[in-house]
């Protein structure tokens, strides 16, 4: 540590004429001789102190790195190795855990040839410490200096360079030769050096803090921009400090901050979207008038609600849901369709896409919502669905009422032929007999083939019935009551088989004409009863649930089954019989297919000879629920 010498003389002076020095003379191997009152003061030194030696009672320390000296490294020693007097040199002593801090002067004597030390010393704790926190400060300012990429200047009142610090000489306007001791006057135009002068005269005069902002014009700066910051400097004569600091790139991203911001402000308030920032809490801090005109709210009565207050029922735990997994940060954003409550009372269809804005520290600090009204859109797809459906009706109904005018026209050509042939036959052999026995026969056979025929008109007629019969009556059937009556005519036979029939009717109703459901009911409930096996007792089981776009019947036994791999083709085939020994005409699945198909529905088997037979009967409802009377 270097102390002032200036300083220290002067004390050492001062404490000699008013006896505060401490003396100590020794031996030349350190044995305490004598010592005044003052040192004894100092190095708290005991009266008995004269017989020991001087490194023994006293360990020093240096003042450079306070470390412990060694005897050795002590000024004494090297006062007798070099026979050379030691002065003002500075040394400490802890004394509860404090250091105190002396300037030694050590003077060489010789007296009857012995050596021998001549030691005085004073007390130069403050000083030292006062130096020790000057150089810490110091120190702290080199740091300081060294972190900065400012230009710092010290300027008088009249704006003269006096001095300067950098950590990047590169940054000086001019170098140091061309500056120092030379005005802003001079140095630079008048379009800055004089608004920089006035601000130096104002900052001393104020005693504050000022600043301007610049662009500079110098060749070698071209178009960067600078901050003058202008600090007057306490307890030195109309001094302040100038500051320049670069501020381009700060500008820069103000520019293109502002950029960003029109940009934004223009997307904001003039899109055709409806668009909102929303707080966490699902307030809307800031709203466009798009999303005005969607929802018919003003902008602050949408700040004083949440968004859940103004969702309709059904949409809030999904959109909650997504607005949470957005704010943990789980996903980037997401678009979902909603409806929203509008200031009339109606819903608004809307799809709406939201993304969260982050902070530096990855938190959540609001949501930007974006709104567009579909509620249009919406309709024309259910209007495009429904004449979808409508279509596909029109289409099946086409290719159902082909398929039936071609089985019709195969039943004329071979149902019909058959009599015909037979009858034409008959009348021929009539015709050209004499025997009145063989005419009595032929007149029988003659009855029954018109009988035969006139049966099938009948069958033939019922089915034109049902083709042409553009007047049926629609209404809300419960599939109990139908059941229940259809029941009744079956309960004899129900009762000799010991038949049982367990239902379950998940759709309870379906809007039908109540004729062709109970016509189903019945044929589909005969043939189970019908075609049972005589092992066991017959056990039904009939059955509805909701599917897509319809209703399904199902109706279940354990009876004969038929062999699908041989009579698929054939089984709702006009008079076409599976089973042997049982009274049928093959009529009653051929006309319920029928019925069926000519609304739209279709009718299909499963079945496992002597296992049973389950059948599917597939119905489309004629009314049709548009989802926009919900909105």
């Amino acid at each position: 540590m270097h102390l002032q010498r200036d300083s220290l003389s002067v004390l050492s002076d001062q404490t000699v004429n008013t006896r505060l020095e401490g003396l100590i003379t020794t031996t030349d191997d350190g044995t305490i001789l004598l010592f005044n009152k003052r040192a004894q003061e100092l190095l708290d030194l005991e009266s008995t102190a004269t017989t020991n030696k001087l490194h023994d009672l006293i360990t020093f320390y240096s003042a450079d790195d306070l470390s412990e000296l060694s005897p050795t490294e002590t000024p004494f020693f090297s006062a007798l190795s070099k026979n050379q007097n030691q002065n003002e040199i500075i040394l400490g002593r802890k004394k509860d855990q404090e250091f105190r801090w002396y300037q030694f002067n050590v003077h060489l004597t010789i007296e009857d040839n012995k050596k021998g030390l001549s030691i005085s010393f004073i007390d130069v704790s403050k000083l030292v410490n006062k130096n020790r926190v000057l150089e810490d400060k110091q120190h702290q300012l080199q740091l300081l200096v060294a972190s900065l990429n400012d230009l710092v200047f010290e300027v008088t009142d009249t704006g003269v360079f006096k001095n300067y610090w950098t950590n990047n000489p590169d940054l000086l306007f001019y170098t140091p030769e061309e500056f120092l001791n030379k005005s802003l006057t001079e140095l630079f135009p008048p379009d800055l050096a004089v608004p920089a002068l006035q601000l130096i005269q104002s900052s001393l005069k104020l005693d504050r803090e000022l600043k301007m902002d610049f662009q500079s014009n110098l060749k070698e700066h071209k178009d960067k921009w600078y901050r003058l910051q202008i600090k007057p400097i306490h307890r030195a004569l109309n001094r302040v400090a100038l500051v320049i600091s670069d501020i381009t790139k700060q500008v820069e991203s103000n520019e293109k901050s502002k950029f960003n911001e029109h940009k934004f402000n223009q997307a904001f308030y003039l899109s055709g979207l409806g668009i909102s920032l929303t707080s966490l809490e699902g307030y809307c801090i800031e709203s466009n008038n798009m999303l005005t005109k969607i929802l018919g709210y003003s902008h602050e009565e949408m700040s004083t609600t949440k968004f859940t207050d103004r969702t309709h029922p059904d949409d809030i735990d999904k959109d909650v849901e997504l607005r949470e997994k957005l704010v943990r940060g789980e996903i980037e954003a997401f678009t979902l369709q909603k409806r929203y409550l509008h200031k009339l009372g109606h819903f608004v269809w809307c799809s709406v896409t939201v993304a969260a804005v982050f902070d530096n520290a990855n938190t959540a600090q609001f949501l930007i919502v974006q709104v567009q009204d579909i509620s249009e859109s919406k309709k024309n797809i259910e209007i495009l669905k429904r004449q979808k459906i409508e279509s596909d009706l029109v289409k099946i109904d086409l290719e159902t009422k082909i398929r039936q005018l071609e089985e019709f026209a195969n039943i004329l050509a071979h149902d019909l032929k058959g009599p015909l042939s037979n009858i034409q036959m008959l009348i021929d052999e009539i015709k050209v007999t004499d025997d009145e026995k063989i005419k009595a026969d032929f007149m029988n056979l003659l009855d029954i083939s018109s009988d035969n025929l006139t049966e099938t008109l009948h069958d033939l007629g019922g089915i034109l019935d049902i083709k042409s019969n553009n007047s049926l009556i629609y209404e809300q059937c419960n599939f109990l009551d139908v059941f229940k009556k259809v029941q009744q005519q079956f309960l004899e036979e129900i009762q000799q088989k010991n038949a049982t029939i367990s239902i379950e009717f998940n759709v309870k109703d379906i809007y039908y004409p109540k004729i062709y459901l109970e016509s189903i009911l019945s044929n589909l409930l005969s043939n189970a009863l019908r075609f049972t096996a005589k092992d066991r007792a017959p056990r039904i089981e009939i059955h509805t649930h909701l599917e897509q776009e319809g209703t399904l019947l199902t109706v279940k036994d354990n009876g004969l089954g038929i062999n699908l791999p041989k009579y698929k083709s054939e089984l709702f085939m006009f008079k076409k019989v599976f089973h042997r020994g049982f009274e049928t005409k093959g009529v009653g699945l051929f006309l319920i297919r029928y019925q069926i198909e000519s609304l739209g529905g279709k009718i299909d088997v499963q079945s496992k000879i002597d296992s049973g037979s389950t059948f599917y009967v597939k119905f489309l409802e004629k009314a049709y629920k548009d989802p926009l009377i919900q909105l």
